[in-house]
């Protein structure tokens, strides 16, 4: 059956001013002719999406990824946020949030996407150490971090998310702290980190490959992640994920929606979606991309039909992510399931272990279990 309840709307923006080492998403170097087109073939694919059954659900939340959708001009990207709201019925509170480079921004770019709805930013931060930055072939200095937070403040932003990373190559416990300390001193609203993850594809990756990159020990990362937790935490931020921290009101509603078994449509070459139960994603090559829209043909390269149980099992692992966990009576009303029956052996084991509590209508992770949050998917995937 249909679900009629709101999805987020994912935009995929696939151009980078330049690749990170650590990066392996679907990114192309940038270029005014290369982008102009680009976004000509998006409009075009969210015209046609506009034919689909998900046009009648309201939209609530959109986020434009990447890549680095800044390389974009403001006046594109809001092009961009408009083809949406004539196609899909955006509720008026909508999120709107953008990634950006803090390269790749300037007083005037900030003070027009705000003004034309763009209601929340994430900069990229990963560091505030110059020279971690140069080995991790960000295009960005921390001065520019700093610069780019000013600017978005004075422009009227009110919901300010930093990332940060954790674990770089080299990186002692003593200079992720001061990383902590630099971001916390800027007051964003919202703090993700992230430890470092070698993705194959990413430069990364291949020094690892070929033995030019020597990575810290587990332990190393588990304790940087404990300090992470400890010093949000004491600087008032409320931990609601993994990796996420808020202030009150700023949690990401997008992501949320992610972890909470919301369905989103993906726009762009490379995006994922998940709708009427239907998990696709769209052709990666821009070239295929676009000859496919050209052709009037939504460019999806793979399509997984609906498996109810499967679905069930991904709510469980992404919503035990979270530090509220997963309310029971929904989950088996949407998927007609005896939840804790059906699942009575990985819900006793991880209880048994210390990382799960089970309430009368909630499954949550203790505080243990959130750093072994990717053994508690295992557990249901």
């Amino acid at each position: 059956m249909m679900r009629e309840d709101g999805i987020g709307l994912y935009i995929h923006i696939p151009f980078c001013a330049r690749v990170c080492h650590f990066c392996a998403f679907v990114t192309q170097g940038h270029r005014e002719d290369r982008a102009a087109a680009f976004v000509s073939d998006l409009f075009e694919e969210i015209r046609l999406l506009g034919h689909t059954s998900a046009q009648a659900r309201p939209v609530e939340t959109i986020y434009f990824g990447g890549g680095t959708p800044t390389t974009l001009s403001a006046e594109q990207l809001l092009g961009i946020l408009d083809g949406c709201r004539k196609t899909w019925k955006v509720v008026p509170d909508s999120e709107i949030s953008l990634e950006a480079n803090p390269a790749t921004v300037d007083s005037d770019s900030l003070a027009t996407l705000r003004l034309g709805g763009i209601n929340r930013i994430s900069f990229g931060a990963q560091s505030f150490d110059d020279a971690e930055l140069r080995a991790a072939g960000s295009p960005h200095t921390v001065a520019q971090i700093r610069l780019a937070m000013e600017q978005a403040r004075d422009a009227g932003f009110s919901n300010v998310n930093l990332d940060l990373i954790y674990g770089l190559p080299g990186q002692s416990v003593r200079r992720w702290s001061l990383n902590l300390e630099a971001a916390v001193n800027l007051a964003p609203d919202h703090l993700s980190f992230y430890g470092l993850s070698i993705e194959e594809g990413s430069k990364f990756w291949r020094d690892a490959d070929r033995g030019r990159l020597v990575l810290d020990v587990e332990e190393t990362f588990a304790d940087m992640y404990e300090i992470g937790r400890a010093m949000l935490g004491s600087a008032g931020y409320r931990q609601y994920e993994v990796s996420n921290f808020a202030r009150s009101g700023a949690a990401c509603r997008h992501n949320v929606g992610y972890w909470t078994d919301q369905e989103w449509l993906g726009v762009g070459p490379g995006a994922h979606s998940y709708i009427g139960g239907v998990r696709s994603s769209n052709i990666e090559s821009l070239e295929a991309y676009h000859r496919l829209v050209s052709q009037q043909t939504v460019p999806v390269a793979d399509r997984e039909p609906p498996i109810p149980n499967l679905r069930l099992r991904e709510a469980l692992a992404f919503g035990l992510r979270t530090v509220a966990g997963v309310r029971i009576g929904p989950l088996e009303r949407r998927y007609m399931v005896a939840l804790l029956e059906e699942f009575r052996a990985p819900i006793g084991r991880l209880v048994r272990a210390g990382l799960v509590i089970q309430e009368p209508d909630i499954l949550r992770p203790t505080s243990v279990g959130l750093r072994f949050a990717d053994e508690i998917a295992m557990a249901f995937l």
